[in-house]
């Protein structure tokens, strides 16, 4: 059974999560940090204002850049910590901090992957037959985990041994955004991240070549000790503050290889060089669209 006719009981993956955790919307950005800080979050589920149901979900970026605001120092003596963390959640539903995306432990995983495909990160898993059961968070990190583990589940939905080049992966006529890494802030480069619903940039030398990528995961941590490294040039702010090895691939690397290289690295994207110049990038979302493109929506 190809995975998007899977559901989330199937993958197994309940016993292993850990307890769900999240708070109310009106508790202060600074205890919401502190929880996150605390279990090594990346980020908070939000319960509705009236009831114990998780209705929202806010991760550190979107807190980061609430308190930056229009900042052009950053400094952490002039965040508002007092806020509560609801004033973070925005109204566009194309950001994470929006409705949670909910998933039924016996629905099939279609419309979740179409969700992951989009751009969404996590999905609440639910069992709407038994409320006794505790709600945990299915990924797009455990989607690619379990392919590693079952290929055969995408057999009918791509060849995985086929190279990202025959796959149409690497389109050179799609604009990929890149920043110079002298001569931009890393807090330069959030913003834009968050400006084009990015989750990662590739940062470049003066020769535009491909030096490493500034991501999401390098975000300094909930504690936000870090934060004032926030004001360096990309490339310093790499050296200083980076917890991870860009992945990287060529042309002719197959969709096999590449979905190795991102359990490998951890990592949500990969990019492609030619050499040392970057010309495209795979990301989960990438896959998942891929995986979803022979079922069609339909109104029914």
């Amino acid at each position: 059974m190809d995975i998007t006719q899977l559901r989330p009981v199937d993958l197994r993956l309940e016993q292993n999560k850990p307890s769900l955790i999240a708070v109310s919307p009106t508790v202060s950005i600074q205890t919401a940090l502190t929880l996150m800080n605390t279990h090594h979050f990346t980020s908070i589920p939000i319960f509705s204002h009236d009831c114990a149901k998780v209705v929202s979900i806010v991760n550190l970026f979107d807190i980061l850049l609430y308190l930056v605001g229009d900042l052009t120092t950053v400094r952490l003596e002039n965040f508002r910590l007092d806020d509560p963390v609801e004033n973070v959640l925005g109204l566009d539903a194309d950001q994470e901090s929006y409705r949670i995306h909910k998933t039924d432990q016996h629905d099939k995983l279609l419309d979740t992957l179409r969700v992951f495909a989009c751009g969404g990160h996590r999905s609440l898993v639910v069992d709407e037959t038994d409320e006794t059961k505790h709600p945990w968070m299915l990924s797009q990190t455990d989607i690619i985990r379990h392919i590693v583990h079952h290929p055969d589940c995408i057999n009918t939905l791509v060849n995985i041994n086929a190279t990202i080049q025959d796959l149409g992966f690497v389109n050179e006529n799609k604009r990929l955004t890149t920043v110079q890494g002298n001569q931009k802030s890393a807090l330069y480069t959030y913003r834009l991240m968050a400006k084009e619903k990015l989750s990662g940039v590739p940062i470049l030398d003066d020769q535009q070549h491909f030096t490493g990528d500034l991501c999401l995961e390098d975000l300094p941590g909930a504690n936000l000790e870090m934060v004032d490294l926030l004001n360096l040039p990309s490339v310093d702010y790499l050296k200083k503050l980076s917890r991870h090895k860009s992945a990287t691939a060529k042309r002719d690397t197959s969709l096999k290889d590449i979905i190795d290289i991102m359990v490998k690295y951890d990592t949500h994207r990969v990019w492609i060089l030619d050499g040392k110049n970057v010309v495209g990038v795979i990301t989960m979302s990438d896959i998942m669209g891929r995986l979803c493109s022979q079922h069609k929506p339909t109104l029914f």
